[in-house]
């Protein structure tokens, strides 16, 4: 009986404990569930507020402006770049030089401050590891490389070609819209960028900006100095001739050779073509420079005087410069061949002439003549010389001509004699300048020698000297 009791309080105590395990479990699992519902509370609510949060983001979000110039039409990415753009179409340039008497304006602070690096100087310079060349900008440097590289990132969308920087491209761009918006002033030239208009309007002012520090010759464009060094000082043959198969030296590229020689009548000397002709002789030659020289032995005409008092009293001059030249380096040890009253030397004629606009003595020498013009010159000096020299070789004999020492002194000379000898009026007073003194001579000679109803007519017909003498030399070719 006992041991059934027993027996019965064990199984009983198993019992119980089982159903702790149980409740302890399903407790846990509870538990857990909980946790996870919890979790997943959780995260719908975040997922709930990120959504809410989003939709009030795009809902208060502005919509995103477009920078379009509204001239042109182009787009810009800032209302910064937008601003600068636009000064382009007003030309405001509110960036001015500080260096003292310069005053250049610029649209961007960058570019003042490339402009006072290249023009004024800076201790900071920028060499090329390839070829050498030096540099004040950084960028310049950059820019330059690609000459050595070859790349040319800006492509034209109309025709494919390829440019090393983007202003190369934007002026080329113009050249399929044909629109040439830049006049001259002077005549009725028009060009499709400014720059192009400003180097055409040197021509009309004579502003020759380049020179050479070798032979003093002036260019409008440093382009062109740079080639004229390159082919005549530096002996670089760099054009190839396919008549002759000769190298020469020049200034025209080798693609457009060919299309010269045609437009010129060739300028190869080998296949005997010389289409620059003499009027007065005949003679021909194959450059129109070897033709100007040439002339002045019929004239007389040497224009290259020595400015030394010495020699001005016994009037020496040379038909060409480097003849002055080497007069004044080996007679008086001077290397600059132009002088001023003021007896300043000057390198260049165009220096010279800049001179005289700041010259006392040039200044009283302009204020002594009262600003007359006695016998106003519409036709150059030289011109002038060579059509009164073919005049008198035609009409006058070979004997004449020797006695009067033709093409071995100054033609003006020659028809001061020639009118001297037959009692009419002579000019050689100072007051006037040398053209004048010419045209005046010229003048009286035509109404000793052109008939008296040929002249009448002339006079009727309102001719000036000048078309007169033209006229009678047209009529003996």
């Amino acid at each position: 009986m006992a041991s059934k009791r027993h027996k019965k309080g064990a199984s009983l105590s198993s019992s119980n404990a089982n159903l702790s395990n149980i409740t302890t479990r399903l407790s846990s699992q509870q538990k857990r569930k909980d946790e996870n519902n919890k979790k997943s509370q959780k995260s719908s609510a975040q997922a709930i507020e990120k959504s809410k949060l989003r939709v009030k983001t795009e809902t208060c979000q502005k919509p995103k402006k477009i920078n379009n110039c509204e001239i042109c039409g182009k787009v810009f990415k800032g209302l910064n770049d937008l601003r600068k753009h636009i000064r382009i179409h007003s030309d405001e340039r509110p960036y001015e030089c500080p260096e003292a008497g310069c005053g250049k304006r610029f649209r961007q602070a960058g570019c003042l401050k490339n402009h006072r690096a290249s023009q004024h100087g800076t201790d900071i310079i920028y060499y090329c590891d390839l070829c050498g060349k030096q540099f004040p900008v950084k960028e310049r440097l950059r820019l330059h490389l690609r000459v050595h590289t070859g790349y040319k990132p800006y492509k034209c969308s109309v025709c494919s070609k390829n440019f090393a920087r983007g202003g190369q491209l934007s002026q080329h761009m113009v050249t399929h819209t044909g629109v040439k918006k830049y006049k001259c002033d002077y005549c009725d030239s028009k060009f499709s960028c400014l720059a192009n208009l400003k180097i055409h309007l040197k021509s009309h002012l004579e502003e020759r900006d380049y020179i050479c520090h070798i032979c003093s010759k002036a260019f409008y464009r440093r382009d062109a100095l740079k080639k004229h060094i390159s082919c005549f000082h530096e002996n670089v043959k760099a054009f190839h001739c396919n008549i002759c198969n000769k190298m020469f030296k020049g200034h025209l590229p080798q693609v457009g050779l060919l299309s010269f020689r045609k437009d010129n009548n060739s300028t190869c000397t080998s296949n005997g073509e010389r289409p620059y002709r003499c009027q007065i002789c005949h003679q021909a030659f194959a450059h129109s420079s070897v033709l100007k020289l040439h002339i002045r032995k019929h004239t007389g005409e040497k224009p290259f005087r020595c400015p030394i008092d010495e020699c001005t009293k016994s009037a020496v001059a040379f038909s060409q410069l480097p003849h002055l030249k080497k007069h004044m380096l080996s007679i008086h040890h001077q290397s600059l061949p132009y002088m001023c009253k003021c007896k300043t030397f000057f390198k260049t004629k165009q220096e010279l002439q800049q001179h005289y606009q700041t010259c006392r003595e040039k200044s009283s020498e302009s204020e002594s003549n009262n600003g007359m013009r006695y016998a106003e010159t519409v036709m150059p000096i030289e011109k002038m010389r060579l059509l009164i020299t073919i005049l008198i070789k035609k009409i006058s004999s070979e004997s004449k001509l020797k006695e009067l020492g033709f093409e071995k002194r100054l033609i003006d000379n020659i028809l001061i004699d020639s009118l001297r000898c037959a009692g009419r009026t002579v000019y050689t007073d100072e007051k006037f300048t040398e053209a004048e003194r010419l045209k005046l001579n010229i003048e009286e000679f035509l109404e000793w020698t052109v008939p008296l109803e040929s002249m009448k007519n002339f006079k009727e017909g309102r001719k000036s000297v000048e078309e007169i003498l033209e006229q009678l030399v047209e009529g003996f070719n």
